[in-house]
């Protein structure tokens, strides 16, 4: 028979080769979605096919939406086929790859439709490589160091955006920016316009993930099950874990609350740079400049690198209720100062001025507010699961996180159908609704009871 073992030693160097995957799947979260794909295909469109700005917008945020839909279907079962493979580095490794491989294609096509599928299949491998990465956890840490093996993960992982967006400075420089907001000007593919763009951060991707290879995990003793055996025992198991939650009140409450929450966070990685260039329009003389949108992320980055440890720290010793809690203050102080910046003012020249100082402001904000939502949650789905039911019960709140990744960019994006009306003014609207959200989940958070809270 089959048992669960968890960690119950931390071991530094283990956990530095775990979190050496956080540091490489960074460079594709921040670089190809956050950084690029937004610009890239609304290029497309606009160029290629015709569209308008708000059109390509909604296109846009309505895939996205029904690919987080349709992963927030599969994760659970991902989760305890992880469970019940005993295992979760391999699947880590193979999804990894997947990834590199399909997000190094895309800057080989201008076609609308192919540029998006290899787009959903890159992200749809990332995204569920996460749910055996996160579930490693406590099969690589003590329960006491969860909190803060997972804020070092985060605030490790942000080096890779760092390193990556370093190495992109020379080609912005060689071949200039993406010019997707047509009242900046001529539209323009930019240094988007050539296949190293792509493939160069995916390569750094291969080389920083080399060190997860050999990771040591806890596992399940006894002889693993065939994987034909391992897929219907995940869909048993899953079935029980599905009767099970529904006794489990604070979890479904958690869930709940989470997928409005977390909506912010999976939002903005998406639209990061194109507010930045299209909604703050940050620049010079009304034109936005992308090496300062690079500049803006890497300040943003070195902000959670320095703040989001002590944010897994607060977490532990507060407890994950008041982490969020805190969280959700650092978020509201950079919606409030974005949706400003975009209503008062039609641009932000770069310099020594009040509305430049506002955004630098709000990039130092929204870093550790950005990577305290994911420690936060990684610490209350501890808090509150069985050991051995750790891998579905992530993949459930994956569930919320994914579902939460679906209604945000729909809403984004119909929001954005307005740009064609309104213009940047669209964006402010945007992030308005995002707060909203954020404060509902906040209400529903109220209410989940959670053990060992200090």
């Amino acid at each position: 028979m089959n048992e669960v073992e968890v960690e119950t030693k931390t071991d530094k160097k283990n956990v530095f080769f775990w979190a050496m995957y956080d540091l490489a799947n960074t460079i594709y979260s921040m670089v190809i979605v956050s950084l690029i794909i937004f610009r890239y295909i609304m290029v497309i469109a606009q160029l290629e096919d015709g569209i308008t700005y708000g059109q390509a917008s909604f296109i846009f945020g309505l895939v996205q939406g029904l690919m987080q839909a349709g992963l927030a279907i599969t994760v659970p079962i991902v989760g305890a086929f992880g469970d019940q493979s005993g295992k979760r580095k391999p699947y880590v490794i193979s999804l990894g790859g997947l990834c590199i491989l399909f997000a190094s294609l895309l800057g080989f096509f201008h076609s609308l439709i192919v540029v998006l599928i290899f787009y959903v299949l890159a992200n749809v491998s990332y995204q569920l490589s996460l749910i055996f990465y996160d579930a490693m956890i406590p099969f690589i840490a003590k329960k006491e160091d969860i909190g803060k093996v997972s804020g070092f993960g985060i605030a490790w992982g942000y080096f890779g955006t760092i390193i990556s967006l370093i190495v992109l400075l020379p080609l912005m420089i060689m071949w200039g920016d993406v010019v997707s907001d047509p009242t900046q000007g001529d539209l323009s593919y930019g240094y988007a316009g050539y296949w190293i763009t792509f493939v160069l951060p995916m390569v750094l991707f291969l080389v920083l993930m080399i060190p997860f290879f050999i990771v040591r995990e806890k596992q399940k003793t006894g002889q693993i099950p065939p994987v034909g055996k391992r897929i219907g025992d995940s869909f048993r198991q899953l079935k029980a874990t599905l009767k099970d939650i529904k006794q489990h009140k604070p979890m479904v409450i958690y869930i709940f609350a989470y997928f409005l929450i977390g909506n912010i966070a999976q939002t903005l990685v998406i639209f990061m740079m194109p507010l930045i260039t299209d909604g703050l329009i940050i620049g010079t003389g009304g034109k936005a400049s992308d090496i300062f949108g690079v500049l803006f992320i890497i300040i943003a980055t070195f902000s959670a690198v320095i703040f989001t440890y002590f944010v897994g720290k607060f977490g532990e010793k507060h407890g994950p209720k008041i982490c969020f809690y805190l969280v959700c203050f650092l978020w509201a102080i950079s919606l409030i100062l974005g949706i400003y910046l975009i209503f008062a003012f039609r641009y932000i020249d770069i310099g020594l001025n009040y509305p430049f100082m506002l955004s630098i402001i709000m990039g130092v904000v929204a870093g550790p507010a950005l990577g305290g939502t994911w420690t936060a949650n990684r610490i209350m789905v501890t808090r509150i699961s069985p050991k051995e039911k750790f891998g579905e019960y992530f993949g459930f709140t994956s569930i919320s996180g994914k579902a939460s990744a679906s209604l945000g960019p729909i809403i984004f994006g119909a929001i954005l159908l307005s740009a064609d009306v309104i213009g940047k003014y669209a964006w402010g609207l945007g992030l308005l609704a995002m707060g909203i959200i954020m404060l509902l989940g906040l209400l529903v958070l109220k209410f989940v009871k959670v053990s060992e809270e200090k």
